[in-house]
Parts: C-alpha cells; structure tokens; sequence
C-alpha cells in the first residue's frame, strides 16, 4: 500500500512537471520572411516614401550619432538624412539578445532629439519628427520618421510600420 502511494506521488509530480514545462514556451522569435533582409526591407520603403539626402548607417554613425555601440547588434541598416532641413530616420536595428532595450532607448532619444531639433522651425518637420515612431517586433528595433511630404505624417509612419511588421513571420 504504501509502495502504491510513492508511485501515485512521482507520477503526480512527473505530470506536473511534464504540464507546466508544456506551459512555459515561448513563441518562436519573430524572423524576417524569406528572402527580406533588412536592407531590403529598409531600401524598398525609401523608393516608396522618398528620403530627403539619405547616408546610409554604418559603425560611425551607428555609434557617435545614435549612441549604439556596433557591439551590441547582431545586423543594422537604415539611412538618417544629412541636411538639417529634413527629420528623416529610418533606422533598423537587430538587437543581440540582452541589448534591446539599450537600442530601444537609443533609438528615442534620437527621435526625441528630432523632435527638439525641429519645434520651433519647419513646421512640417516637427510634425513628421512628432509622429515619428520607435518599435520593436523581437530582437529587432526600428525608428521611422518620414514619409511623403503631402501625407498626414502619422498615417504614413503608420503605413511604414505596418509594410516593416508584414515583412516578418510571427
């Protein structure tokens, strides 16, 4: 009898164990679609929404104009405007693993410096900088300000959002 009681016992546990392993997995990381690639991806959104002197990312402005140490990515692309007449960004950036949310905030604060820099000039700057986004979709983060000049900047951003999420499996 007691022999029966030790087996009812393990097994008990064993199904519990079994139950709550099942329980706790996560989805599988989001993954670009095949054949996307974030250049790719970035590219054909420039082509679409137009981007005023665009300068391609690399490791220097990655790092002395974004505040993102190279090292903390796995994979970046993305353009930033070099004229001082124009807030577009359009920055992608695939995180490494525990880095995401030191990209994430580096990513807002150069739309918040955006922001700052066009308040009290270009009106239709500050507002493209101001509907200006930054999101995640897994280990990947994005800034987005731009769009087409005679487009509400919020719908425009939000269309860009919408072409970056559907370029990823969920």
């Amino acid at each position: 009898m007691k022999m029966k009681r030790i087996i009812s016992l393990l097994l008990a546990a064993v199904l519990l164990l079994s139950s709550a392993a099942c329980g706790s997995k996560e989805p599988p990381a989001p993954t670009l679609k095949e054949g996307v690639t974030l250049q790719s991806m970035v590219d054909s959104i420039t082509e679409t929404y137009g981007f005023t002197m665009p300068s391609p990312l690399d490791d220097t402005i990655l790092k002395d104009l974004l505040g993102i140490d190279p090292g903390d990515v796995e994979e970046y692309a993305g353009y930033v405007t070099m004229v001082n007449l124009s807030a577009n960004n359009l920055i992608a950036v695939k995180a490494k693993p525990d880095k995401l949310e030191t990209v994430q905030k580096a990513l807002q604060a150069r739309k918040d410096f955006e922001v700052e820099s066009f308040r009290q000039y270009l009106p239709d700057q500050y507002a493209m900088s101001e509907a200006g986004k930054v999101f995640t979709v897994g280990d990947y983060c994005f800034l987005v300000i731009m769009g087409r000049m005679d487009e509400d900047p919020a719908s425009e951003i939000s269309a860009i959002e919408q072409i970056i999420r559907d370029s990823f499996n969920s």
